[in-house]
């Protein structure tokens, strides 16, 4: 791992950017996809270091997604070695969540064609705006299974929101945990749902 962590330099707006860069998941692996990097998390040159960056994180590790132990500041290196991956809707960081409707639309497309490439077996968001960016609609889900949204012919999951009620979150790791479980090769068509366990809270 170097010093510089996963930084790179990309065109935005015609203006060269420093970002994170993306962290493809193997074949059949699972995909997270977040909203945009924070300020925070470049200058580490790590996805997810803010406060509430940092709970997701722990969140798959109570998952067993990740090991026990798990450093958080280095968190998405065990995630690529565990054969998952990750990336953000929009790759302009930002202090907060400021990132206009058109932008986010605007990042649908790029992220489509990362998924039929890197080929997971299901794209997990983490945040509700980034999920019902992509599905172009509004969802009732709270947590889980998305009913009815597949990109590249996947299934898409929504991780419970960062300051959901504790029982949420223990049924949503314990969603994760099953989820990753099955992962190993891709859906063999656009509503294989990997046998996941389908439970949703729309509270």
């Amino acid at each position: 791992m170097t010093r510089g962590g996963h930084r790179t330099t990309i065109v935005l707006d015609g203006r060269p950017t420093e970002t994170l860069d993306d962290l493809p998941p193997r074949p059949g692996g699972l995909l997270f996809v977040g909203l945009n990097p924070s300020d925070v998390s470049v200058a580490a040159g790590h996805y997810h270091q803010g406060r509430l960056g940092r709970r997701f994180w722990r969140r798959l590790v109570a998952a067993g997604i990740l090991p026990a132990g798990t450093n958080i500041d280095e968190a998405c290196d065990a995630l690529v070695l565990a054969g998952h991956g990750i990336t953000d809707l929009l790759k302009l960081p930002t202090s907060r969540d400021v990132a206009s409707r058109d932008d986010l639309t605007a990042g649908v497309g790029p992220l489509w064609r990362k998924i039929a490439l890197w080929r997971p077996s299901a794209v997990i968001f983490i945040y509700k705006r980034a999920a019902e960016t992509a599905a172009g609609r509004r969802l009732t889900e709270r947590w889980g299974y998305l009913e009815g949204v597949a990109l590249a012919g996947r299934p898409c999951v929504l991780m419970p929101p960062p300051y959901a009620r504790r029982w949420e979150v223990n049924e949503g790791v314990d969603f994760l945990r099953n989820l990753a479980s099955l992962a190993g090769s891709p859906p063999k068509r656009s509503g294989d749902r990997l046998a996941m366990d389908q439970r949703v809270t729309d509270a």
